[in-house]
């Protein structure tokens, strides 16, 4: 993990012959180290050993030698596959190990940097699935420190927790023991999350940047975790450390609200989804996640996607979202029928909220299509809302109390929230091409791209002209989040403006953004 800075006196010594605070993480294949060698060295470097019963190509004393030879162990430097050790670890099961804890490791792969990604060792390691997580250990055979060579040996694998990013098992070790996660990929790549070492570069990866004090030397330049200063007790005599792949701080990946965007083209089926914690989007790097979708809207704790192209229809938690796999999406049914009527077709238009989603099909007349909802985590099938004879809309978006959506005659209705089978609705005129509400406030861009107002989320009071900004020429969509008004233009630029948004330079550009943005949504306040 963390490095600890070398001076020039110490790198002097270590590039002759002292390799002894070097961490011991042995060489990947093609290094000029392997396990014979290994085994070789060892009984070379351990011939005075021998002689108090050492047997070194086992790597093991006779019972009745172990305490005879403790104190020429403690001091001895001995030779492993990736570097040698003097500070005795190797052998401290013999010497005398702490006290034993069962362990529920728990470790989030999902939030890793860019730049740590771009560190690993293995070239391209994230072209190819992830496949496993484990959990590695220094142990006391030099061989298979921190997995050995395949990053194999006395690995625990570890679960994953549905389909989140999150993987989970549950070891007894030793208080005093270090240990490392590992990533395996679907090519047969492994990592692990050591620090790296000069010697051997391609033994391991950087941590992050979360790792801002030294958390244990191990055996030099390698900041290894260690299981007693990161095992908090859970009670039951049972412990649990949970961190992030590659990060220091405790828990895993932050999951808060996260404004999510699809990218064009429509067609096709190449991953096209990016999403950013909403408090970050002005600044930070979007990162992309599996899946394809032509229009996206995130509620409280999932998220629904559709393919216009195809009428797939998708769900996930938040918490699934992946960079790895598109594992988390979940199908459900978007041919929405009631009764014994013909079914209805394909959802065009859609919104989250926090029970519910609700969907408009195609139209069915000039008006527009019928207006159906479900449970947001995908437990029931499509329920008419309103009436299944005359209720049509284009466009929907759900508040906290009402129901807003806007018509093929470019007029705004609400219903009070649920809006079922019989519910009724309220005009409020237009000319509107869409309504968009948020925790407090509702916007609305009339269909002339320049006019946006803002209302009461509740439908009560009246409107406020937001003015734009002379860069600003045209809006396409709106989306409501926490803490901003997120304003799409007809060129594919975002903009942000602070909720409860006074127009004007308030409204700023969003410069990092990912290009062709052609759906946006922002997730409920829980």
């Amino acid at each position: 993990m963390c490095q600890t800075p070398v001076n020039a006196a110490d790198e002097s010594a270590a590039d002759d012959d002292d390799m002894s605070r070097y961490g011991a993480a042995p060489a990947r294949e093609g290094a000029n180290v392997d396990e014979e060698d290994a085994r070789a060295t060892m009984a070379t470097m351990t011939t005075p050993l021998r002689a108090k019963g050492y047997d070194a190509v086992n790597n093991r004393f006779s019972n009745t030698q172990k305490l005879a030879a403790g104190a020429m162990l403690a001091g001895a430097v001995v030779a492993v596959a990736g570097g040698y050790r003097s500070d005795g670890g190797l052998f401290k099961t013999l010497l005398g190990a702490g006290s034993m804890r069962t362990v529920e490791f728990s470790v989030d792969i999902g939030c890793m940097s860019d730049a740590l990604m771009e560190s690993f060792p293995v070239k391209d390691f994230f072209d190819h699935d992830v496949t496993g997580v484990g959990v590695v250990f220094k142990g006391n055979d030099p061989l298979c420190e921190f997995g050995g060579q395949g990053r194999s040996c006395g690995r625990l694998d570890l679960t994953q927790d549905g389909y989140s990013t999150t993987w989970k098992g549950t070891k007894t070790v030793a208080a005093d023991e270090e240990y490392a996660f590992t990533l395996t990929n679907s090519n047969g790549d492994s990592v692990v999350e050591l620090g790296y070492n000069k010697r051997f570069p391609e033994s391991g990866s950087l941590a992050d940047d979360s790792c801002l004090t030294v958390i244990h030397a191990g055996g030099g330049v390698y900041m290894n975790r260690l299981i007693s200063a990161d095992a908090q007790p859970t009670g039951g005599g049972t412990f649990k450390i949970s961190r992030p792949w590659g990060g220091c701080r405790v828990g895993g990946c932050e999951t808060s609200i996260k404004l999510i965007a699809t990218v064009g083209p429509n067609s096709g089926s190449a991953d096209n989804v990016f999403a950013v914690e909403e408090a970050d989007a002005r600044t930070a790097t979007w990162r992309a996640y599996k899946g394809h979708f032509s229009a996206i809207s995130s509620g409280v704790s999932n998220t629904w996607g559709l393919d216009t192209i195809t009428g797939a229809l998708k769900w996930s938690r938040n918490v699934d979202f992946n960079i790895f796999t598109g594992d988390n999406w979940v199908s459900v049914n978007n041919n929405a029928r009631y009764g014994s009527q013909a079914a209805d077709g394909p959802a065009v238009d859609f919104d989250v909220g926090y029970n519910k989603v609700y969907a408009v099909t195609q139209s069915v007349d000039a008006a527009g299509g019928r207006i159906w909802s479900r449970n947001v985590d995908g437990s029931d099938d499509w329920q008419i809302s309103g009436s299944w004879y005359t209720s049509r809309l284009i466009q929907v978006t759900i508040g906290r109390t009402h129901l807003w959506g806007v018509n093929g005659h470019d007029n705004m209705y609400t219903c009070v929230d649920p809006c079922v089978d019989g519910s009724s609705w309220t005009a409020h005129g237009g000319p509107i091409k869409q309504v968009e509400v948020g925790e407090s406030h509702a916007f609305t861009v009339s269909t002339d791209d320049v006019t946006l107002k803002r209302g009461n989320a509740d439908a009560s009071g009246g409107w406020t002209t937001i003015s734009l900004p002379s860069t600003l020429t045209g809006i396409d969509q709106v989306a409501v989040g926490a803490t901003s008004l997120w304003i799409l233009d007809t060129s594919g630029g975002l903009h942000a403006c602070t909720l409860p948004c006074s127009g004007g330079s308030a409204i700023v550009p969003v410069p990092n953004a990912p290009a062709g943005i052609i759906s946006i949504d922002a997730g409920k306040v829980a």
